[in-house]
């Protein structure tokens, strides 16, 4: 069989580390750190996935308006200076334990069915610029994969790496 033609299922990796949206600020950077991973599956009690999390949603909430808005506003003439730059915060020790992943969950993910090809996922993440997917069944999170796992099915196909 063709790797463009194997089922996802083969090929994901079935243990997907999640968070939930009680996760908070605090857990999820510790977390993040640890594992060297920069996106997470929120799931809710009954695994069903309600969207993801990332550094992106972190920085967001640093972000009192849109890049495109502040670029508007630094053109105005009466407008002296704006600073949105990352690293001017103002920042509480407190936001740590009162920011959660709830807050900054992206509900406007992209997911993968569990029975879908592999050439239907890489299309996927090609579309979205994207290079790890979650993988659902009737809406309940299964598992994760990642362009990564791709290559290392591939590698060991080839014997470029061991089975």
């Amino acid at each position: 069989m063709k790797i463009e033609e194997l089922p996802i299922s083969e090929v994901m990796d079935r243990d997907a580390i999640t968070v939930q949206p009680s996760t908070t600020l605090v857990e999820l950077i510790k977390l993040m750190r640890k594992l060297n991973q920069h996106m997470f599956p929120v799931i809710d009690k009954e695994n069903t996935l309600l969207g993801t999390v990332n550094y992106r949603g972190i920085c967001s909430i640093f972000r009192p308006f849109s890049r495109s808005i502040s670029e508007i506003v630094k053109r105005m003439p009466f407008v002296e200076n704006v600073d949105d730059e990352d690293l001017n915060l103002e920042l509480s020790p407190e936001m740590g334990m009162l920011i959660l992943v709830d807050d900054i969950v992206n509900t406007n993910f992209i997911s993968v069915k569990e029975d879908a090809t592999i050439k239907e996922a890489r299309r996927l993440m090609k579309l979205h610029n994207i290079e790890l997917l979650p993988v659902v069944s009737d809406k309940k999170l299964v598992g994760m994969l990642s362009l990564l796992d791709i290559f290392v099915y591939i590698f060991k196909e080839y014997d470029i790496i061991k089975k």
